[in-house]
């Protein structure tokens, strides 16, 4: 992924009136921030890391589905050790311009509330609960269908967004983005960094480096966008890559997870994470906790 900010350009298939995608690449080629026009809906199949939709910074995990509306700016960050085993990760989304709807509604009139009710959406949403769970199985299903089938496959689809309490906002709900800010650009420039590098000791002069910033600037302005110190946001990525390993690799000893993550000073680790858990490490791993 390259620190460039860009407009995507969707390539128009003239023989579809929507785009259909299973991608599977590396990690490092994910796009870097960009907007368009059309809407999206997007499964991670296969990966997990930390999103920026508009100018808000969150985790994600494999299996989330996500709704973004036109000219949203987005991004996918994925943490190589949850990407496939030849640094792959995987995403199946559609993409459709909103005169979809509005050419429905010629023909479909029960698409009115639902249409009005996707145009009023300015934010990115997660999709959770049943209405995932069938969107996931129709997703899958297009990757085997014909371009027929696979709009009728669309339009299904697009009816399960009516139900709204499957509908979690992603960041500030009062707060909608106008457009790719220098603030974003800068903070994909720091977590892609953090997320690249947690693994190693990472400086205060070096992270203001990275963000063209002085040490003094980059903490004002890393509090301000995340509400943490650098400090404090770096020991709680790495804490979650350390439980992250020994969830999946429980034969892992503590130790040496904690020092693939960054933690240098392994007493440090043991005082900071029963701090955050509340039961030392050895017990995490023993109980029904996780």
């Amino acid at each position: 992924m390259t620190d460039k900010v860009k407009f995507e350009q969707i390539d128009a298939d003239f023989q579809a009136s929507y785009r259909y995608v299973c991608s599977k690449k590396n990690y490092k080629e994910e796009i870097s921030l960009h907007f368009h026009p059309e809407i999206e809906i997007l499964y991670v199949k296969k990966g997990s890391g930390y999103r920026m939709v508009g100018d808000f910074v969150e985790s994600f995990n494999e299996g989330e589905v996500i709704f973004a509306p036109p000219n949203l700016p987005h991004c996918w960050m994925f943490d190589p050790q949850t990407c496939n085993p030849d640094g792959s990760r995987e995403v199946l989304f559609v993409q459709f311009h909103p005169s979809f709807l509005s050419n429905g509604l010629a023909f479909f009139s029960e698409w009115v509330s639902l249409v009005n009710r996707l145009r009023s959406i300015q934010h990115g949403v997660r999709i959770v609960g049943e209405t995932a769970e069938k969107i996931i199985i129709i997703l899958k299903k297009m990757q085997h269908e014909g371009s027929i089938t696979r709009l009728t496959s669309l339009m299904k689809l697009i009816s399960l967004l009516s139900k709204q309490e499957d509908f979690l906002i992603i960041g500030p709900a009062n707060k909608v983005s106008n457009g790719i800010s220098k603030n974003m650009k800068r903070m994909q420039i720091i977590v892609k960094y953090i997320m690249e590098n947690y693994n190693e000791k990472i400086s205060l002069e070096k992270i203001a480096a990275i963000a063209s910033m002085s040490p003094a600037a980059f903490c004002s302005f890393f509090k301000k966008e995340t509400g943490k110190t650098f400090t404090t946001y770096i020991n709680e990525y790495r804490l979650g890559m350390v439980c992250s390993i020994l969830d999946t690799f429980p034969d892992t000893k503590i130790n040496e997870a904690a020092w693939k993550c960054g933690f240098a000073d392994i007493n440090y680790f043991n005082r900071y994470f029963k701090k955050a858990k509340g039961v030392s490490p050895q017990i995490w791993m023993r109980s029904s906790i996780r």
